[in-house]
């Protein structure tokens, strides 16, 4: 790195031998309560408007679903309503930037999973529907059967 570049740095507050690696990830979770429910639902320790833990650092968020560590995951809410995705192993053993990826990934594709579901079942219910059967199929989507009588 050249000697401008790290005075910059420097001057900037910004040392990157010291700087987290938080990822975001761009989701579509637009309703608070909703993803609070299913990340307890999926057997996290939910906190509001708290940090999570980084390799060298916090970062402010509005939900987090912290580990015993002081790790985790959290959301923060964009100006256009939706939650971006947070979190920060950079460090922890064996974690690689692949390794984050794809943990976060996963992660987030179990949140969208519960949270899908959990929008379907509100809306069917507001909407006078009963479910009849939920079932997840081989190919990981779920069905969900609702009716209503008239």
């Amino acid at each position: 790195m050249g000697s401008l570049s790290k005075r910059l740095q420097t001057a900037a507050g910004r040392d990157d031998r010291i700087m987290s690696h938080f990822s975001r990830i761009r989701t579509r979770f637009r309703h608070r309560e909703a993803l609070i429910q299913c990340l307890e639902e999926l057997g996290h320790t939910v906190e509001t408007d708290t940090t999570i833990k980084g390799y060298n650092g916090q970062h402010t968020v509005d939900i987090a679903a912290k580990q015993s560590d002081g790790y985790g995951v959290g959301f923060v809410k964009n100006s256009d309503g939706t939650y971006d995705m947070v979190a920060d192993w950079w460090g922890v053993t064996g974690t690689g930037q692949k390794k984050i990826a794809n943990e976060l990934k996963q992660q987030a594709e179990t949140i969208q999973k519960e949270y899908a579901r959990k929008m379907v079942l509100e809306q069917a219910a507001k909407d006078g529907f009963e479910v009849v059967s939920q079932t997840n199929e081989a190919d990981g989507t779920m069905r969900i059967i609702v009716r209503r009588w008239t």
